[in-house]
């Protein structure tokens, strides 16, 4: 496929990167990661991840758009690697709101290294950071997400997510991470158009400890839409995948809520119950099953699983147990 952008060349590997190291022996000089290895957020040399999953803090860490947009507006990192290699590499996993909106802060920098920069795009940017910290429940207003553009600038990536991530998709991925930047410049330019929200997210459980799960039916918008009806713990069935296996998600919407759901024990349990390695990943509020070989489990068991554990984690804390 023709390079779909000036400045960029996006690749989707075959499997994401292990670590730093991997990354480095890899990918060329001057390569930028976005949310495609399983190490933490930062640069070695003229590499650059961009990464809020894996090894961090994750309600003090950036979205990876707001990284990619604080490296290029104030460090003019696209203005000096553009000098020694253009265009620069950039290495992806999917096509998520957070990585459209990264490349595109490094396609069109010269947008962020004006000393105006763009109000639009930092509105997008710091609306998408809250809801990426939150890993999708942050309680915002549905109609002001449709009024001001939000839904309808991602909607290629929902229509590609329904679809779920399969081997030999690197075309898809980047046709879908163009059509966001199209959009993006349709919204800079005041020609964006609306898209209103019709999720309809199925509640397939409810704990007396206070968690959800949740049939997300492939739409992103699902955990808005769950996040407005007052849900903060969240274990997510994003999709079923056509081997039969599942993908899903773990978020806790805050760690200030002195409620009881431990992510980091629930992955730990997740991954011990599938039998083979390196299935459950992620950090201290959002994780989940990788995205393209997925769980062998079926949610009930994900329910037998969290209930033992978020069981556990109340008595260790000397709390009541809830009735249910």
């Amino acid at each position: 496929m023709a390079n779909l952008f000036h400045n960029i060349t996006v690749h989707v590997p075959s499997q994401r990167f292990r670590d730093w190291d991997h990354f480095v022996r890899e990918a060329p000089e001057y390569s930028i990661g976005l949310e495609v290895m399983d190490d933490t957020p930062g640069h070695r040399g003229h590499h650059a991840h961009f990464d809020h999953h894996y090894g961090v803090v994750r309600e003090a860490t950036m979205s990876a758009a707001l990284q990619a947009y604080i490296a290029v507006r104030q460090g003019r990192l696209m203005e000096k690697w553009l000098r020694k290699a253009k265009p620069v590499n950039v290495w992806v996993w999917n096509a998520d709101q957070d990585v459209c909106l990264a490349a595109f802060a490094l396609e069109y920098h010269e947008l962020l290294e004006r000393a105006e920069g763009s109000p639009l795009l930092r509105w997008i940017i710091q609306y998408n950071n809250k809801i990426d910290v939150c890993g999708g429940l942050y309680p915002f207003n549905l109609d002001e997400l449709v009024r001001n553009h939000f839904t309808w600038v991602f909607e290629p990536y929902r229509k590609q997510r329904m679809i779920g991530k399969v081997q030999g998709d690197a075309d898809l991925i980047r046709r879908t991470i163009r059509e966001v930047c199209d959009r993006l410049q349709q919204l800079i330019e005041g020609t964006a158009g609306v898209a209103p929200i019709t999720a309809e997210p199925e509640i397939l459980y409810s704990s007396p400890y206070n968690f959800v799960i949740a049939d997300e039916k492939g739409d992103p918008t699902s955990r808005l839409v769950l996040a407005a009806q007052g849900h903060t713990n969240l274990i997510s069935l994003i999709c079923k995948r056509e081997t039969g296996r599942y993908t899903y998600s773990i978020i806790r919407g805050s760690p200030y809520d002195d409620e009881v759901f431990p992510v980091p024990e629930l992955l730990e349990a997740f991954q011990a119950a599938e039998g083979v390695p390196r299935v459950w990943g992620g950090s201290n509020l959002a994780a989940g099953s990788d995205s393209e070989p997925g769980s062998s489990l079926h949610w009930t068991q994900l329910k037998d699983i969290a209930e033992e554990v978020i069981r556990r984690a109340y008595l260790e804390t000397n709390e009541s147990l809830p009735q249910g």
